[in-house]
């Protein structure tokens, strides 16, 4: 993984060491898991999935723990993206211009405004288009809501999300230069989306780990009680 990444990603020290204890994280708990299950499979003949599911549903607090770390190292891919390969761009543009970062450009299409009177807001919306190595992917609508009660801006943001990336703008200001022209700051993220799949993975073993397990002493007293009731009936 170390190698791959030197070779398609970054050539960065701190990444790739990164990116080396990341990769022993995983394979050594993914270790874990095949190591149960091949043991399952051979002594009790079943197959992979029925092997899995029973190993990990008698040792639920143990392997929750191993999906915990693993979640933990996805979580620790997107940090990296976010520490050291994040790019931001900021510029004025009019109508038709556009604004280059990393493998996307951002081109400025439209800006409009209009009051909700009810909700006492202002709505400032733009619309760029938006290209990834020169492919049209589609149109973001960054945008800044003001509320009138409060006086308080809150800028809504147009993002494009991968699993490689993350594409972020920001409409920062509009008629900066012209009654055309909007400032747009523009955010790329590498990898920061493992963030929030290592965060959902977390809570999955998290949950996973706490769940309860049946009683064993369960099944037992239910037929104690069945068989008693049997010679009640047999009794009358």
């Amino acid at each position: 993984v170390t190698v791959l990444s030197a070779i398609f990603y970054t050539q960065n020290g701190y990444a790739l060491l990164g990116f080396f204890l990341i990769a022993l994280v995983i394979s050594a708990t993914t270790h874990e898991f095949w190591r149960g299950t091949n043991a399952r499979m051979h002594v009790q003949k079943e197959n992979f999935f029925t092997a899995i599911g029973r190993l990990m549903g008698r040792n639920k607090r143990r392997y929750g723990g191993y999906i915990i770390h693993i979640s933990m190292a996805l979580m620790a891919i997107g940090i990296l993206g976010i520490e050291i390969f994040q790019m931001e761009t900021q510029g004025t543009v009019a109508a038709g211009e556009s604004l280059d970062l990393a493998d996307y450009r951002v081109e400025y299409r439209e800006l409009a405004s209009w009051d909700d009177r009810g909700a006492a807001v202002n709505y400032t919306r733009s619309v760029v288009d938006i290209y990834e190595n020169g492919i049209y992917i589609g149109q973001l609508y960054p945008r800044i809501d003001y509320y009138y009660d409060s006086q308080q801006n809150m800028t809504i943001p147009g993002q494009h999300a991968t699993l490689k990336d993350d594409l972020y703008i920001l409409l920062v200001d509009w008629q900066p230069v012209s009654s055309e022209g909007a400032t747009f700051k523009v955010y790329v993220n590498p990898l920061v989306n493992w963030l929030w799949i290592g965060s959902f993975t977390f809570l999955f073993g998290l949950i996973f780990a706490a769940w309860p397990d049946k009683d064993p002493a369960d099944e037992p007293v239910r037929r104690k009680v069945s068989a008693g009731s049997r010679q009640t009936s047999a009794a009358d």
